[in-house]
């Protein structure tokens, strides 16, 4: 063994540098599985981590009145309580600009976990004290930074005026929403009383915190015990915890797949590298058998060659790995409490190297195989690699690694589902490619063979190579249409939530959106919108609170279903189907007719139906203001993703929630210039009304685009480039081939000029069966993204995916065919110097 390993790497050094492709491939692959494989490491281990600090506490109890005296004492006795009270409404500068904040008071426990850093830095409960009659308070600093306040400035809130005294920095349970649904503001207890918003009727939320020794569920379920008729929601950090954990496994279930997509396409790259090399030391190979070398230290030789090669190339791919990993990290914690964690890159690094000398093995076996085969005869009557076939038992150990590393891909995932589907279709595809390639074969071959066809003589020669065992037709159909089709697919998802953000919502979605309007101050509310010359539309319906508390005659908190027990206790929103601006789409059953003056009817949402298990037909007594109010199930509806601003829960039948309603929502169409003028002026006449924009929502969801599209295009770019060095890899091996075919065909009398038509015709042909390929298979893709995930509708849109496709297939093949050209220096005469 040192014998061999001294030989193999002296040859290496020697000869090696031919498999420069067989090492770019590998790092491209190595390093997206590392990066992608980091990142969700990176990001789910510091929130998870973090699962306390972000929501908080061990638990959370939530109520729209504060708890108690006798469930607090009962809380006090049992673990350390934080009482946090929100309320979401606008506030405005001293220059009459308005922004939806979401008003926070906290006591002196907060935070149960972690610290408020402020800036400048100091105490939290000091900085929002009275002084000489002025209230302080703490702006969230992507807020100040919005509104260009620093400290020392006033601002107004309901009928007070604040003095903004510190800037918050870091909130350890921050709402990832917040930029969206409004940035926090903190203010003590006295001067959450003294802006006049906490009213009978506002919507204030108190959230106690709770932070216990003991397991947060058996916490829990002891405090629901002792109090299962108290109207207040309780949630654990560990729920919260499982359902982001659950989002951050499909996001890196998506990373890691995107990286084995992309290694994959690398290993068609690994397998024609190393099938050129051997393919130029095939007489070495004959010649070292000839002198004795045995076939297993033969094997054991050339193996060696190729795993060392492997484990330096994924080494170099898991350290680039690494360091856009950590890159990413850093770009991510400017939105989320991450630090980077080095530590926890060993297992990433660790799959990213077991993938990468797997692959390369994966697809090195059948060219090893293939050049093994040569007999030391070969030496006598010159050698020829087109004779060479690999043996079958290669074959067979080459499907039992493949095997081991689907397994391996399917256990690496986060999520499996995502892994098992990514290797069925693999291996769909290969079968679908394969199947391509034998029906284009078998396509040209008939039209050559068609009586009384006609076809120039160029073409007719180019279809002819495509049908060669050695054409690249097949190298590059797997490669460059598998990149193709992953960048189609991106084109195509980009561009339609582009136009959705840019064109589709601001066309469709109202321009403002209003919350908490009490119904005295509707008359308000239209005037100051009709006073804008612009309005086109203003539509109000009521907003009543309650939950669900029976199905079928079952009482959910009677259930021995614990889910169901805690849905019982979760407050939801409920409108009429009258003014409904979010425009839901029905599931299932149908909507009731509007002139409906029957018994009383409902529609729920699908996520909501799903949880507590309902149907169309099932009777239900919801709570609603301490009163019973029962409806049958009419039909079950989705929202539309992108332009839902309600995202109401139920949807009764007219007439049914009149005896209930105290507050309305409504919506405003009119252009962007002019509600940013409503929503100032609305702020400073109604303050309690809580308006959103769609042009601020807008904003912020382009900003996170432009950065998600930069992710996509780096990792389209990186797949692109594996699928290029492929094709050079193609190039390369079929170079001396088609030189040697030219030269003879010269010698006989062909053109140079038809020789190279001849090459533009195949790559025009290969050009357009990929690129072709990639439009089907990408478009295909895309659409069931977007229309199972997003309810988006890419139509109108798939030329942009064409035209990417044909645009880079077209410049791809070009540079190889441009490559060959340069490389015709027909020369009859080296037909009499060589031997084959």
């Amino acid at each position: 063994m040192p014998f061999l390993f001294s030989l193999a790497w002296r040859d290496l050094r020697a000869s090696g540098r031919h498999l420069w492709i067989f090492c770019a491939c590998l790092v491209l692959g190595v390093a997206l599985v590392t990066a992608g494989g980091g990142l969700y490491r990176q990001v789910a281990g510091a929130l998870v981590n973090d699962a306390r600090l972000l929501f908080g506490g061990d638990v959370e109890v939530e109520q729209t009145a504060p708890l108690p005296p006798d469930v607090l004492a009962w809380m006090n006795g049992r673990a350390d309580v934080s009482r946090l009270v929100e309320l979401r409404t606008m506030l405005r500068t001293s220059d009459g600009r308005a922004q939806l904040i979401e008003l926070q008071s906290a006591d002196a426990r907060y935070p149960l976990y972690g610290t408020v850093q402020l800036a400048p830095a100091g105490d939290l409960t000091a900085a929002l004290l009275e002084r000489n009659g002025v209230w302080g308070a703490a702006l969230d600093a992507t807020l100040a930074q919005r509104l260009n306040l620093q400290p020392g400035d006033t601002v107004e809130v309901g009928n007070l005026r604040l003095q903004v005294r510190a800037l918050v920095v870091r909130q350890p349970d921050r709402s990832l929403r917040a930029d969206w649904g409004g940035a926090p503001v903190l203010v003590a207890d006295g001067a959450l009383a003294a802006t006049g918003l906490v009213q009978p009727l506002s919507r204030v939320e108190y959230h106690y915190r709770v932070r216990t020794p003991q397991p947060a569920a058996a916490w829990r379920d002891a405090f629901i015990a002792a109090w299962p008729d108290l109207q207040a929601e309780v949630r654990t950090f560990e729920e919260r915890s499982d359902r982001m954990a659950e989002v951050l496994g499909q996001i890196g279930s998506g990373l890691l797949l995107i990286g084995f997509s992309a290694l994959f396409i690398g290993g068609l790259g690994v397998f024609n590298s190393v099938q050129a090399y051997l393919q130029g030391k095939l007489g070495t190979l004959a010649t070292l058998r000839a002198v004795g070398l045995r076939d297993g230290r033969l094997a054991a030789l050339v193996l060696l060659q190729i795993l060392m090669l492997a484990l330096l190339s994924s080494l170099g791919g898991v350290l680039i790995g690494n360091a856009l990993a950590l890159g990413g990290t850093l770009a991510a914690a400017q939105q989320l409490p991450l630090a980077p964690l080095v530590a926890s890159l060993w297992l990433p690094s660790l799959v990213g190297l077991s993938f990468g000398v797997l692959t390369a093995l994966t697809f090195a076996l059948p060219a090893l195989g293939r050049a093994l085969s040569v007999s030391p005869a070969a030496l006598f009557r010159g050698i020829d690699g087109n004779t060479l076939k690999t043996p079958r038992r290669v074959w067979w150990l080459t499907g039992g690694v493949a095997a081991v590393v689907g397994v391996l891909v399917v256990a690496s995932v986060p999520d499996a589902r995502f892994g098992f589907a990514f290797v069925v279709a693999t291996v769909l595809l290969l079968v679908l490619l394969e199947g391509v390639t034998r029906l284009l074969r078998g396509l040209a071959r008939r039209q050559l063979h068609r009586p009384g066809a006609t076809m120039p003589f160029e073409l007719r020669l180019a279809m002819a190579g495509l049908q060669r065992s050695d054409s690249p037709l097949r190298a590059a159909l797997l490669s460059l249409g598998a990149a193709l089709t992953l960048l189609v697919a991106c084109t195509l998802v980009v561009t339609s939530l582009l136009r959705t953000v840019n064109e589709t919502v601001p066309a469709n979605a109202p321009a403002m959106v209003f919350y908490d309007v009490q119904t005295e101050q509707i008359p308000l509310l239209q005037d100051t919108l009709e006073a804008q010359p612009g309005l086109r539309e203003v539509t109000t319906a009521p907003l009543v609170l309650g939950r669900v508390i029976e199905v079928n005659g079952e009482v959910l908190r009677d259930s021995s279903d614990g889910e169901r027990v805690r849905e019982a206790r979760d407050e939801q929103k409920f409108s009429s189907r009258a003014g409904n601006i979010d425009d839901v789409v029905i599931r299932n059953g149908a909507w009731w007719p509007a002139d409906h003056s029957g018994a009383p009817l409902v529609a729920m949402e699908d996520r909501e139906a799903d949880q507590l298990g309902l149907k169309v037909g099932d009777q239900l007594t919801f709570e609603i203001l301490g009163a019973p109010v029962q409806a049958e199930l009419a039909a079950i509806y989705s929202q539309q993703r992108m332009q839902a601003r309600l995202w109401l829960e139920g949807i009764f039948s007219d007439g049914v929630l009149d005896p209930y309603i105290t507050r309305h929502v409504g919506a405003a169409w009119l252009p962007a210039d002019q509600a940013l003028a409503a929503q100032d002026q609305l702020a400073a006449a109604a303050p309690n009304i809580a308006t959103v924009r769609t042009e601020s929502l807008l904003r912020e969801t382009r900003a996170l685009m432009g950065r998600a599209s930069t992710g996509l295009a780096v990792i389209a770019g990186v797949c692109l480039a594996a699928s290029l060095l492929v094709l050079a890899s193609v190039v390369a091996s079929s170079r001396a081939r088609q030189v040697f075919e030219a030269t003879v065909m010269h010698a006989v009398g062909a053109r140079l000029t038809s020789l190279r038509r001849v090459l533009y015709w195949e790559y025009l042909l290969l050009a357009v069966v990929t690129a072709g390929f990639a439009m089907l298979a990408g478009s295909a893709l895309a659409t069931g993204l977007l229309r199972w995930r997003l309810d988006l509708d890419p139509m109108g849109l798939y030329w942009t995916g064409a035209l990417t496709a044909l645009g880079v297939s077209g410049v791809s093949l070009g540079l190889g065919a441009r490559y060959l050209l340069a490389q015709m220096r027909l020369n009859p005469a080296m037909l009499l110097r060589s031997g084959t």
